[in-house]
Formats: structure tokens, C-alpha cells, sequence
């Protein structure tokens, strides 16, 4: 009777007692594709681990003195803040490429009350590689360091397609549905898939 009690106690504690709870810090950009894009990164990334139950993901900010430019964050200061914010893991990690190319061509031309108007076929190429180092808190231990990348193209009439890495906002549906957007999705989605096999 005690046993199945004990069973049935431990069938109705909710799972994320036992969630793994991983810390994700902003990625340092090697691209200088924009001062946004590390924060970026890394709400990417907790958004997708969120997708798992088996995790609690959390967004850590750098702290930085007044006026100050953010530091780059090193590996005993990753495992520091770890500990400042009671995770089990901290993600940290660099944005190696991140690279956006447009390129147009005529499609012919559309007539408007007996006007000529050109039309032109954008297309819009992203691509991104990002790098994260998985580390353990309690250890203080590089557990692996992962890469992955992700890249996808637009083409359209449209002229609204942007090629500024700066203007993804991860607050919106996904992250929006520009090229640059979807190839760090793809990115972080295969990223993301590396390091879960190595959470225990």
C-alpha cells in the first residue's frame, strides 16, 4: 500500500520539479552584424528549449556598469552567474557568421491606366553560423561545445524583405518571417537539438 501511494504521489508531482533549469546567456557577436543580435540569440534559444518540458530555460542579462559597453563573459564568470541565478546549466556562445545578400532582376512590366511600370524579383539569401558552449554549473565543467547553422532564401516582389540582422524581434510570432529570422531559427533548432542530447 505505502509503495503505491509513493507511486501515485510521484505521478502527481508536476514534471518541471524535475526540470533541468539552464541558464542562457547573450551570445558575443564576431560579426558585428548589430549590438541586438547577442540578446537575439539568445532568446531564440530559450524560446525553443521552452518547448520541452524537461526544461526551465532562463534569459540571464550581463550586468554592466553604468554607461559602461557590455562585457564579454568568460568562462568562470558564466559558471558565476550560474550560480547567481540557480540554474543547472549555462549556454554561452559566439554568432561566427551572420550574413545577408539581396540581388534583383526584371520581370517585365505591369500596365497601370496605359503606364508602363517596371517590376523587379528580389531575392534575399541569410545565412548564419553560431557556435554554444554547454556548461555544468555544479561542475564547473565544459560539458561541449556545439555548432550549428541555418540559412534560408526569399524571393519575391516585395520590397519590404530586410537584410538587417538588428531587425529581428524575437517578442513577435516566432520571430517574425524575414530570411534572416528563419535561418537563425534553423540554427538554434539544430543547436538546441545538440545539447539536449548531452542534458542529463
Amino acid at each position: 500500500m505505502k509503495v503505491f501511494i509513493a507511486v501515485l504521489l510521484l505521478a502527481l508531482v508536476p514534471s518541471f520539479v524535475w526540470a533541468q533549469k539552464i541558464g542562457v546567456l547573450p551570445f558575443e557577436d564576431a560579426t558585428n552584424a548589430g549590438p541586438e543580435l547577442g540578446d537575439q540569440v539568445a532568446k531564440f534559444i530559450r524560446s525553443e528549449l521552452l518547448k520541452n518540458k524537461k526544461y526551465i530555460p532562463k534569459f540571464i542579462q550581463i550586468p554592466k556598469p553604468k554607461d559602461e559597453e557590455p562585457t564579454s563573459v568568460d568562462f568562470d564568470k558564466a559558471v558565476e552567474l550560474g550560480k547567481k541565478n540557480g540554474v543547472d546549466y549555462v549556454v554561452i556562445g559566439t554568432i561566427l557568421e551572420a550574413e545577408v545578400s539581396r540581388s534583383s532582376s526584371g520581370i517585365g512590366g505591369i500596365s497601370v491606366l496605359g503606364q508602363s511600370l517596371g517590376t523587379s524579383l528580389q531575392t534575399v539569401t541569410a545565412s548564419v553560423v553560431i557556435q554554444g558552449d554547454l556548461i555544468s554549473v555544479s561542475t564547473g565543467t565544459l560539458i561541449e561545445s556545439f555548432r550549428a547553422s541555418g540559412s534560408k532564401t526569399d524571393k519575391s516582389v516585395r520590397a519590404d524583405v530586410s537584410t538587417e540582422w538588428g531587425s529581428i524581434n524575437s517578442d513577435k510570432e516566432a520571430g517574425g518571417n524575414t530570411p534572416n529570422a528563419q535561418a537563425l531559427r534553423k540554427a538554434v533548432e539544430d543547436l538546441v537539438k545538440q545539447m539536449s542530447e548531452k542534458i542529463r
